[in-house]
């Protein structure tokens, strides 16, 4: 009589939760944002990158703590961007002072947003060094107000396919996109 009534519960409780449990098992469905949003962001690393080609690293950092540390207070901003600009005078340093020195083009390497959601997604880039290539990675938020932010922006020095390899590069291959 009890392994009766308790698989009445565990019945009438998978019944009455399957979203719950659907949610579980399902894979999220691919969103993609709004092709006008990806562009503005195209628009948005092409400018950081004519800035690095020309050797503007403090317009670069001041932009970029401009979208990224907006909540930071005054003393921080200032910390931030000149941390920002002595890693990016770093990177223009010619050989043999510095690894990489004049930027002369960049490619996109990945585009991808986050399975389940159209309001987070990243632009992948290599960008050509003198020295040697780097791998950049900027994330974008869609804000609740439909305005686009750039989130964080990064540069690795790892070997593009080794970056290329790791599981959050890997995610799309995951999600069948």
């Amino acid at each position: 009589m009890t392994r009766g009534r308790l698989a009445t519960l565990v019945l009438g409780v998978a019944l009455a939760f399957p979203t719950h449990l659907r949610a579980q098992l399902d894979k999220p469905r691919i969103m993609t944002p709004s092709a006008d949003l990806v562009s503005a962001a195209y628009k948005m690393a092409e400018g950081i990158f004519a800035n690095l080609k020309s050797g503007k690293s403090e317009d670069i950092a001041r932009g970029l703590v401009e979208q990224i540390g907006y909540a930071w207070d005054a003393g921080t901003k200032i910390q931030k961007v000149n941390d920002f600009k002595s890693k990016l005078d770093m990177i223009l340093l010619s050989p043999p002072a510095g690894s990489y020195g004049k930027m002369s083009g960049y490619d996109l390497i990945e585009e991808s947003s986050l399975p389940g959601t159209d309001s987070y997604f990243r632009l992948t880039y290599i960008s050509y060094h003198e020295g040697a290539p780097l791998v950049w990675e900027f994330r974008f938020y869609v804000k609740p107000d439909g305005k686009l932010a750039l989130s964080a922006c990064m540069w690795s020095d790892k070997n593009p396919f080794e970056y290329l390899s790791t599981a959050d590069m890997q995610l799309l291959r995951w999600y069948g996109h």
